[in-house]
């Protein structure tokens, strides 16, 4: 049996510490452009891809030719061992000590809101004709009342029984790997580290949900959730959120936005919805 020693070239240096060493791991999941892996606590999700994508919380990045060969030999379940800088497949050594490290924590320095960055952030959502998972554009997404938009508003207060009742809704709530209504709680609390509102009470709710033996959401939407409560988000989300704390113009924030909403199928435009609708709540408080 032939055996495959593969070079990731970019890591989320949050792998490199030692939560991630001498564990069992297994094979979670495999797509046509990533494959997951799970420690056996099924407390971390690690996506594995190639380096076309945008830099991911627990991201570990490979050549496109060099993930196609993993891809092809692993299986899903298949045990994994993770020690020493490699993760050691049944036929697969992926190295990660040559990699560069990147990372997926938003900056927690003073930084605030620029009212001009976020003018031209409403102005261009309001011509973005992609739908949302509740399929209605940003634009009217802001515009109309909606289940999804209510649930939002509600965790955009400080009151408990209004923050349970807008998690209930919206966790689990839609299809795909990361459902709608999580993917928008996701940009809800990106949107919260942005305007430095941090609420523990809903911090303390969404992680008791989360943790809970049956967790009413998938594995891959648990973990960005988790992620996110601990301020790490995707590459496009911390431009996003970088580019409104500093002067930005109005193409600026268009390629920021496009690069948010070109992730999944509508997990970029509803992390978008969470986002803006947040935004704009707290922000005229």
């Amino acid at each position: 049996m032939k055996i495959l020693f593969v070079n990731a070239c970019f890591i989320d240096q949050f792998l490199l510490t030692d939560n991630f060493e001498e564990k069992k791991w297994h094979v979670h999941s495999k797509y046509k452009n990533s494959f997951n892996i799970q420690d056996e606590r099924k407390q971390q999700l690690v996506v594995i891809t190639t380096t076309n994508y945008p830099f991911m919380p627990n991201g570990i990045y490979l050549q496109a030719d060099s993930f196609s060969q993993m891809l092809s030999t692993i299986e899903i379940g298949e045990q994994i061992t993770w020690n020493h800088n490699c993760v050691h497949f049944s036929k697969n050594h992926l190295l990660l000590i040559h990699a560069k490290t990147y990372s997926s924590l938003v900056d927690t320095g003073p930084s605030s809101l620029i009212e001009t960055s976020k003018e031209n952030l409403l102005s261009y959502s309001d011509s973005l004709v992609k739908e949302t998972g509740s399929q209605q554009s940003i634009a009217q997404f802001l515009e109309d009342a909606n289940p999804f938009k209510e649930s939002i508003v509600a965790l955009c207060s400080e009151n408990h029984s209004q923050q349970k009742s807008g998690l209930d809704f919206l966790m689990g709530r839609g299809m795909g790997l990361t459902p709608s209504g999580d993917d928008m709680i996701v940009g809800h609390l990106a949107a919260r580290f942005l305007l430095n509102e941090k609420s523990s009470l809903l911090m303390n709710l969404l992680l008791t949900n989360l943790l809970a033996e049956q967790s009413v959401t998938t594995d891959i939407s648990k973990h960005y959730l988790l992620c996110a409560l601990s301020g790490r988000f995707s590459e496009p989300v911390l431009k996003l959120i970088e580019g409104l704390s500093t002067t930005s113009s109005e193409e600026k924030i268009e390629q920021i936005v496009k690069e948010v909403i070109s992730v999944g199928h509508t997990s970029g435009v509803d992390l978008l919805a969470g986002f803006i609708t947040t935004t704009k709540i707290l922000s005229s408080k």
